[in-house]
C-alpha cells in the first residue's frame, strides 16, 4: 500500500497593517502508511512582497500552494524516509508484565560506568614525548 499525505497544518499570517494581506503560511503534512507508522513535517512559506494575495486568494490556491511548496522542499520523500524508519524502531514485547523490582541501593558501580568512571592513563606519554623533543 502507498504512503497518503495529508495537510494537517494551514496557518496563514497577515501584515499588521494590512489584516487582508497573507504574507506567510505555516504549513504541516503528516503522511501514513496505512499501518501505523506515520511522519510529520512543517515549513513556512514566505509570498514575495510584490505578490501577497489577499484572504480569499490564499484560500481559492491552497491547496496548489501547500501541493507546490511541498514537492519543492522535498517533502514527500522526507516523509517516505521517516516512515520506513519508523518500520524498523524497536517496538514494545507483547504480552509482557515486569516483575516487581526491589532497587538494591548497596550495589557498587561497575568500573567505567559513568558512576565510575576510568581513570586517565598516567602521564606518562608526556614526560615521554617532552624527553624526546630536546
Amino acid at each position: 500500500m502507498a504512503n497518503t499525505y495529508k495537510c494537517v497544518r494551514l496557518e496563514p499570517l497577515s501584515k499588521h497593517d494590512n489584516k487582508d494581506c497573507v504574507c506567510e503560511v505555516v504549513i504541516g503534512l503528516v503522511g501514513e502508511d496505512g499501518e501505523g507508522n506515520s511522519a510529520y513535517i512543517d515549513g513556512v512559506y514566505h509570498y514575495p512582497m510584490d505578490s501577497m494575495p489577499t484572504v480569499a486568494e490564499f484560500q481559492a490556491g491552497a491547496n496548489a500552494l501547500v501541493s507546490q511548496f511541498a514537492a519543492n522542499q522535498g517533502w514527500i520523500k522526507n516523509l517516505d524516509a521517516q516512515i520506513e524508519s519508523a518500520k524498523k524502531r524497536n517496538v514494545s514485547t507483547e504480552g509482557f508484565e515486569a516483575p516487581e523490582i526491589t532497587v538494591d541501593a548497596t550495589v557498587e558501580p561497575e568500573a567505567g560506568s559513568p558512576a565510575a568512571p576510568a581513570e586517565e592513563a598516567p602521564a606518562e606519554e608526556e614526560a615521554e614525548e617532552e624527553s624526546s623533543d630536546e
